[in-house]
């Protein structure tokens, strides 16, 4: 509960302040006077304070449409939005100062949008969507549309019977823009999976009114609407009894989308409602639309379009290349070629990105198929071939990036000497990790710059071509593997959580370099705790001691590899 204390707190701090009742609940009110002009604040008790105190503002009917206030039902009152509340640092041991900053902030912004009349109109077309969003029923299924924004008509779906989760539980509208939606993606299976319910269409929106406040605004703001921006009289001579037209527009927050459903209670079918008569017995209900397109999606989620007409292959699909397939489709990848001749044995199933739906398939097809029900525009193709047999120009050349995840330096090496031979420009990453979370490796190959895959093996001691890698944290020549069943069974004990942590470097190495941030050859280590190693009895490197750059990026280049000194 607030504290008597408070009331006389704002009361010295010149606050017109009273303690009042409505039915059992009490609350506190504040009048900030201004000009000729007045609010009336309200607040009611909490049991303890844990964010900035909420204002309710009393009086909105005198003031109209203010930004930032979303009003009740009625209209009577409004709910303030000064940003996020629960994000500042409240003293709850003394509530006077927190309530003092409450209350600046609240007027602050009330009287701005008062006394401001554009800045009020800009700020109410920027929050349009959380307008509109207070008048739609949330009860009422939203509306998944796959569209670009251009004039086109949609593909409607109702959601599936007895679904109140996932696509199926939402209304569905596919455009012919979005043919870019892979087959396989699921919002593309589910449009084939429905029967379609009625006619659509995207409007894209040049002259934005500020949302509704109420539902008894909204014929008014649809006809308005609809009378600034021409539909052409092919769409609005279509007929039917269902319409569903899904806005968009720009706004200073960015595109929005938005929607009205129609529904005609008469008989027969009845040309698009676009005029106060022809809206006659048909009702309008706002839409909660959520968009379903690359241009919005992927930058929201922390996807790159720049990458998205980048293609890499992906040579070796273990744990820590089932990780590096992930993380570059999250990155916006838009094609992925990935190669293993191994299949999915659910020994890994801890350590491995794949579940255990997929144990026994092969585990570059099986990656495929699970990318491509997680990332809609990922296109992922797979070969079953090793690395080595991956010689062929035809293929190699027809790519942006390859990177190699097999863990073995021998095929590595002979792989670099093919594409040193034949003049391959594509950069190459190659990255590994060493056993009991001792660290991981990835070395970026940029051909006609400093620095190449051979610098890597460099012998530091003597100069010369080495057979083990001198990034590597643990001595050559010991045998690392676990036996439990033989030689078969054979094993090198990692977690996932070193699988996960070396594709990190490697998908930022890899992203880094298709974006043209990273333009010379380069190399990058991260370093565990050696605490494992030593209990088990093997032998550090010196380069571990010595490490203290991990998760750098630095130069490849080493002055003794013989290739770059050619």
């Amino acid at each position: 509960m607030i504290h008597s204390g408070v009331i006389d707190y704002l009361r010295d701090l010149g606050y017109e302040t009273s303690l009042k009742e409505v039915g059992c609940e009490q609350y506190l009110e504040v009048v900030h006077k201004f000009g000729d002009r007045q609010f009336r604040l309200q607040h009611f008790f909490e049991s303890e304070l844990t964010c900035l105190p909420k204002f309710y503002i009393a009086n909105l009917g005198e003031y109209g449409r203010l930004a930032h206030v979303t009003p009740s039902r009625d209209g009577s009152y409004g709910g303030i939005c000064i940003g996020d509340q629960d994000s500042v640092s409240v003293n709850y041991e003394r509530q006077g100062l927190a309530f003092e900053e409450s209350l600046k902030r609240h007027i602050d912004l009330l009287e701005k949008a008062v006394l401001d009349a554009d800045w009020n109109k800009q700020e109410l077309l920027r929050e349009f969507y959380s307008n509109w969003l207070a008048i739609c029923d949330r009860n009422r299924p939203e509306f998944v549309c796959a569209a670009s924004g251009g004039l086109e008509e949609i593909l409607v779906f109702s959601p599936v019977q007895g679904f109140r989760r996932g696509f199926e539980g939402r209304y569905l509208g596919i455009t012919d823009s979005a043919s870019e939606l892979a087959d396989y993606s699921y919002i593309a299976q589910q449009g084939k999976r429905r029967t379609q319910v009625g006619l659509g269409l995207v409007v894209p929106v040049s002259k934005l009114k500020p949302a509704p406040y109420t539902d008894a605004e909204l014929q008014d703001w649809y006809l308005d609407t609809i009378s600034d921006n021409h539909i052409p009289s092919t769409y609005a001579q279509k007929r039917g009894r269902r319409f569903w037209l899904i806005f968009n527009a720009d706004t200073p927050s960015g595109r929005t989308w938005f929607g009205v459903a129609l529904n005609y209670d008469g008989n027969g079918k009845k040309p698009l409602p676009t005029t106060e008569e022809r809206l006659k017995r048909w009702s309008i209900t706002p839409l909660r639309v959520t968009i379903f397109n690359k241009e919005r999606l992927m930058p929201r989620s922390g996807a790159d379009l720049d990458l998205d007409n980048k293609s890499v292959l992906v040579v070796g699909c273990g744990s820590v290349g089932g990780e590096i397939a992930y993380k570059l489709g999250a990155a916006g990848i838009g094609k992925l070629v990935l190669s293993d001749p191994d299949v999915y044995s659910i020994d890994n199933i801890y350590r491995h990105v794949l579940s255990d739906r997929y144990f026994s398939w092969n585990k570059a097809a099986a990656l495929c198929h699970s990318l491509h029900a997680k990332y809609p525009w990922v296109t992922a193709t797979f070969y079953d071939k090793e690395l080595l047999d991956l010689r062929d120009m035809n293929i190699l050349n027809s790519f942006d990036l390859i990177i190699i995840a097999i863990g073995s330096p021998t095929h590595e090496r002979k792989f670099h000497d093919f594409l040193e031979e034949e003049n391959v420009k594509v950069p190459v990453i190659n990255t590994w990790l060493e056993g009991y979370g001792i660290g991981g490796h990835a070395v970026l190959d940029i051909r006609n710059s400093h620095g190449c895959l051979r610098c890597a093996y460099v012998d530091l001691e003597f100069g010369t071509r080495g057979l083990s890698s001198n990034l590597n944290f643990l001595e050559p020549n010991q045998d690392l593997t676990v036996n439990h069943a033989g030689c078969g069974e054979l094993f090198l004990p990692y977690n996932a959580v070193s699988a996960a942590q070396t594709a990190l470097i490697a998908t930022n190495l890899a992203i880094g370099s298709l974006l043209r941030k990273i333009t010379d050859s380069s190399k990058v280590s991260w370093k565990g705790d050696g605490s494992e190693v030593n209990a088990s009895g093997y032998s550090l490197a010196h380069r571990y001691t010595a490490f203290n750059k991990s998760l750098q990026v630095l130069p490849l280049y080493n002055e003794e590899c013989d290739l770059c000194h050619e």
